[in-house]
């Protein structure tokens, strides 16, 4: 019997300006790359909205970048054939479109930012487990987890939708997915969140890197002891939003300015 062909991963175009969409000041010295939540089918329609109150805003340029399912909607239809593996190939074509987009911008001289919210902080994870965090001049990792539980996971990639109405246990949710669209998007995200990046970032210089979660945070849960101590070591610098919700980093006035301090730093 001939063993069947590895999986192919959506290709990406040879043009790296294709792999995102630029808002704000072109003539920037500064760029703000923004890994959006999801998964998601659609790039977000005003991203950059909720750092536009700040005079900063005028000064950068803000760069939306594409996802794996951004660029591939036929993914929804063969889900069910995907295996971990094959997820995890869809995972790391986004984070090549992230590694692309970084590069194309640090060559122009600029510097350089990552602000991954949800699940794009996974997604910026993957990223800084996989090249470091050498390439950009500061990360903020936003309303994310280190090492996502593996209820949450299992569960994800068997299609299952879990929440943590606790903030820290996960329960199965009261809405589960119903189309593919949906099991693709859930799939995604458990591929995404398998592997413990606490292990894959052992030894890793974090100091560029800022977390910021919400204590109260029923989506992905808040961080653990063990997780704020993992970034803590690696010399991360932490915001906790107390009774946060996995909304409150982006839209708390006072958390919002502490994050645009650190990047500015």
């Amino acid at each position: 019997m001939v063993a069947a062909p590895p999986y192919q991963a959506t290709p990406l175009p040879a043009d790296t300006t294709e792999l995102f969409r630029v808002f704000g000041n072109a003539d920037a010295d500064t760029v703000w790359i923004f890994e959006q939540g999801g998964p998601s089918h659609t790039l977000l329609e005003n991203p950059h909205l909720y750092i536009s109150r700040y005079p900063i805003y005028r000064e950068i340029q803000f760069v939306q970048v594409h996802q794996t399912l951004t660029l591939d909607h036929d993914l929804a239809a063969r889900h069910a054939g995907l295996s971990l593996a094959d997820l995890q190939a869809e995972v790391d074509v986004s984070v090549e479109i992230l590694r692309r987009t970084i590069a194309h911008f640090t060559a122009q001289g600029k510097r350089v930012v990552v602000i991954g919210y949800s699940y794009g902080a996974f997604l910026t994870a993957r990223y800084l487990a996989a090249d470091g965090a050498g390439a950009a001049d500061r990360y903020a990792l936003i309303a994310g987890r280190m090492d996502m539980p593996e209820t949450f996971v299992d569960g994800a990639l068997d299609g299952v939708l879990h929440h943590f109405p606790n903030a820290v246990d996960p329960r199965p949710s009261p809405v589960q997915p119903a189309t593919d669209r949906e099991f693709i998007r859930l799939r995604i995200m458990g591929a995404t969140a398998h592997d413990r990046y606490s292990e894959r970032l052992a030894g890793a210089d974090l100091q560029r890197v800022l977390y910021v979660y919400g204590t109260a945070d029923t989506v992905v849960g808040r961080l653990t002891t063990a997780e704020v101590r993992f970034l803590e070591s690696a010399g991360s610098r932490i915001i906790a939003v107390p009774d946060g919700s996995h909304l409150s980093p982006v839209i708390d006035p006072a958390v919002l300015q502490q994050i645009v301090d650190f990047l500015q730093e």
